[in-house]
């Protein structure tokens, strides 16, 4: 079964989506609606693998 990733309010530099990092208490380090192409290299590649393992 696909993980579900909530993308709506964008992404975190980690790779992780804004809604995660907020379920988990943390701060993102973006701004709530940065796309993935906003993010620094190493958390482009990390998003998009997520996106890749969420959509198997």
């Amino acid at each position: 079964m696909a993980q579900q990733l909530d993308t709506s309010k964008g992404w975190c530099c980690d790779g992780r989506t804004w809604s995660e990092h907020a379920q988990e208490g943390g701060k993102c380090c973006q701004p709530q609606g940065k796309q993935i192409d906003d993010l620094p290299a190493d958390g482009q590649r990390k998003a998009r693998e997520r996106l890749a393992q969420a959509s198997r």
